[in-house]
């Protein structure tokens, strides 16, 4: 039986390295591949033995819909000074997909995960709004 690892089972708040693909590029060329960016793990949900993923990116310089990280939880994540959630797209995979940018040590998600309050935050900025979703192959 396989051990459950949390460096590479995707949990709820995880944060993953990701190549993500931004609404506005889908369908036009892009030169190259979409730059790795950290992603938050907004929902897991499996499907058999599959686990389909929805992330999150976090960005600096954001606009439109998203969500501050606070300056403390910025540093614990190692995050840029200006990061924040974006929450108006994600992008959903077959976990663990091609995307991924593994870690240091060979783990796919970062040590640290998102807190329940940066989370909650999230939740609630996007009540009574549509998330428009960009699948992933």
């Amino acid at each position: 039986m396989q051990q459950h690892n949390p460096s590479t089972h995707p949990e709820v708040g995880g944060i993953v390295d990701f190549r993500y693909l931004e609404r506005k590029d889908v369908g036009g060329k892009i030169n190259g591949e979409p730059d790795i960016r950290p992603c938050l793990i907004w929902n897991v949900r499996a499907i058999e033995t599959l686990q389909l993923v929805a992330v999150l990116p976090i960005v600096s310089g954001a606009t439109g819909a998203r969500v501050a990280i606070s300056p403390a939880e910025r540093v614990a994540l190692r995050l840029e000074d200006t990061a924040d959630v974006v929450f108006e797209e994600a992008n959903v995979f077959l976990w663990p997909g091609p995307h991924l940018q593994p870690q240091a040590d060979r783990g796919l998600i970062r040590p640290r995960r998102a807190s329940k309050q940066l989370l909650n935050e999230i939740a609630a900025g996007m009540t009574g709004r549509n998330c428009n979703i960009v699948l992933r192959a």
